[in-house]
């Protein structure tokens, strides 16, 4: 039972002032998950950019393959005007 009354006297208490060291060591943690945090938004805000310009190449190469296809069928699609009354 000693030994139970021991740990619980070692535990940290929030009521404990705080050293200029361990203050400093909390803002040191605290920048470094701002720049954590912000370093992920810029990379997730990258990654959409280059999501989003990879679908438009996808889109102009779609349209343009379209277009060459319009391209060598159009004499299907031209009419005769003389024809037409």
């Amino acid at each position: 039972m000693s030994t139970s009354s021991n740990i619980s006297q070692s535990t940290y208490s929030p009521s404990e002032p705080e050293t200029p060291q361990s203050t400093t060591q909390s803002r040191i943690q605290n920048f470094d998950q701002s720049l954590n945090h912000a370093d992920l938004g810029l990379s997730i805000e990258q990654s959409m950019k280059n999501a989003q310009k990879e679908l438009h190449q996808k889109r102009i190469q779609s349209l343009r393959k379209e277009l060459d296809y319009l391209k060598s069928t159009e004499w299907e699609f031209e009419y005769d005007k003389g024809f037409v009354q």
